[in-house]
């Protein structure tokens, strides 16, 4: 075999064990703004108009002062600290977005880890923590007002996705949580009727992860 016959066996070669493998280079860091959704998209997912961003963060929220029952922490708002800690993760970018009367909000956040391998441990490590807080109350603390009462419903896992809707008086939310690539994929969405609107918009963004 000559020496061009060997390279083109060689490289047809790597591309068979790559596509058989299924690996692909992780996501870098700054990629991760362009895959939030823009108001225009979120405005579909969530049939709303006049939906625009709220407010940008780089960096992890922390309401566990405000959630006394930390095993639904997780569901008060995506990328929280905690749920976060000892998993890995590496970056973090979020965004959260409504429309003028607040009557559709939503909040999306795409969490980098090292590897896919290392998300789909936080993936499964969610799996078992999330059916602590189904189908049960939990209380965030409102200083200087009532407690609001959550009751929050069964905890859903469909394929790679897992999601939990929760009511109040001020009204309902939906969350989402899904992973591809070395991406974590946390969704938060609050119209008057959530529906699937959280795995929708995770849906999405999974979609535009898996493009890279």
């Amino acid at each position: 075999m000559n020496r061009r016959r060997l390279a083109l066996a060689l490289a047809s070669a790597c591309v068979f064990v790559a596509s058989c493998s299924g690996t692909r280079p992780p996501v870098a860091a700054d990629a991760l703004d362009g895959l939030l959704l823009s108001p225009a998209e979120i405005e579909t997912a969530m049939n709303a108009n006049g939906i625009t961003v709220n407010a940008t963060y780089t960096e992890m929220a922390d309401d566990s002062a405000a959630v006394p029952d930390q095993d639904c922490l997780f569901l008060d708002a995506p990328a929280e600290a905690p749920v976060y800690n000892g998993s890995g993760w590496r970056a973090v970018r979020s965004r959260s977005l409504n429309d003028v009367d607040w009557v559709h909000s939503a909040w999306q956040a795409v969490v980098s880890f090292p590897s896919a391998n290392d998300a789909a441990r936080f993936f499964g490590a969610s799996v078992q923590r999330w059916p602590a807080c189904s189908n049960r109350e939990y209380h965030v603390d409102d200083p200087g007002k009532p407690d609001v009462v959550w009751t929050v419903g069964p905890i859903v896992k469909i394929s790679n996705t897992l999601s939990a809707t929760r009511g109040a008086e001020e009204g309902a939310c939906q969350r989402a949580l899904t992973v591809s690539n070395n991406i974590a994929i946390d969704v938060l969405t609050c119209p008057n009727n959530p529906g699937n609107t959280a795995v929708k918009i995770a849906d999405q963004i999974a979609a535009k992860v898996a493009r890279l």
